[in-house]
């Protein structure tokens, strides 16, 4: 990529750890979504109260479980070998028989979008950061990524983007 000037650094995604996280989200998340299903059948669904809401959010958090799971694992297979190399000029992100060049002048906007939960941490997006490209397209940076808070913090610095705190 020699109009991004010379490369500085590769960040290899785990896809790995990716569809490993999502089996173990579908196989928790399905006894409880079960379970969930179960309870809202046996109990008598006209009634409101506590014992409702409890089923609710057992049956909220098996589908998410479930949900969750089956994104990441499509994800581990859709993005088989993604990777970003950093250039002084731009990345690349590359997965499968994809390519996108990025140069730093082609970049709109920066977003942390990372959160510190349990949730979040546990699904990859403790580490998260959107870069929007002038033409529209999204490219997101995640935990899965070798090095994801070093490549993100190179990103906002070389757009010259303030990262929030």
């Amino acid at each position: 990529m020699t109009e991004l000037g010379a490369e500085l650094e590769r960040y290899e995604t785990s896809n790995r750890r990716r569809a490993v996280t999502g089996a173990l989200a579908v196989t928790a998340g399905t006894p409880v979504l079960v379970l969930g299903v179960f309870s809202l059948l046996t109990l008598d669904v006209g009634r409101a109260g506590p014992i409702m809401s409890v089923a609710g959010i057992i049956l909220g958090c098996g589908l998410g479980a479930v949900v969750m799971g089956t994104i990441l694992a499509v994800q581990s297979v859709a993005r088989h070998g993604e990777h970003f190399t950093l250039y002084e000029h731009g990345f690349v992100h590359t997965w499968g028989a994809k390519t996108i060049t990025v140069p730093w002048t082609d970049v709109a906007t920066v977003t942390d979008i990372g959160k510190k939960t349990f949730l979040s941490k546990t699904f990859g997006g403790d580490v998260a950061c959107q870069i929007k490209l002038g033409n529209g397209r999204k490219v997101t940076v995640n935990a899965f990524t070798e090095g994801a808070e070093l490549l993100i913090h190179r990103v906002f610095e070389a757009t010259g983007t303030a990262r929030a705190e």
